[in-house]
């Protein structure tokens, strides 16, 4: 926190010492030259205020308290993703998807049983799903 208290403070004092300068400064020809300097001024006290309040912070950041998503959760995700899709586009109505994994010797994963929570009767529901049907166990459990 107190680095950010150092940081404002700095670039108020910065803001009011250019202000100030910018106020007395000539018109003319020197006009723009002026006020490109007092510019660059102003973004150099910006920068080395904001370099000096952060030197002094913790910047530790806690990377150990993200969940671990494993392999298998993920296909499991991706398969429920495809069959949520494939029974919307063929007006099924459902309320979830379960998917049983097993993860075989060589370490792929294997999908062992799909559970659709449905209240279609399992003919359509296995209509719908078509070849995948086929591949795995669908069960449907009605509603």
């Amino acid at each position: 926190m107190s680095a950010v208290i150092s940081f404002i403070v700095s670039l108020c004092a910065a803001c009011v010492f250019i202000g100030a300068l910018h106020i007395i400064c000539p018109d003319g020809v020197m006009q723009k030259p002026v006020k490109y300097i007092l510019s660059l001024v102003f973004l150099v006290v910006v920068i080395t205020s904001a370099g000096i309040s952060l030197a002094g912070a913790d910047l530790n950041i806690d990377f150990g308290a993200s969940p671990e998503v494993s392999a298998q959760s993920l296909d499991a995700a991706a398969a429920r993703y495809v069959y949520a899709a494939a029974l919307t586009n063929y007006g099924i109505n459902f309320s979830e998807i379960t998917v049983c994994t097993d993860k075989s010797d060589d370490g792929s994963i294997i999908i062992t049983k799909v559970i659709v929570y449905s209240d279609c009767e399992e003919w359509a529901v296995r209509e719908a799903l078509g070849v995948v049907a086929e591949n795995y166990e669908v069960e449907v459990a009605h509603e």
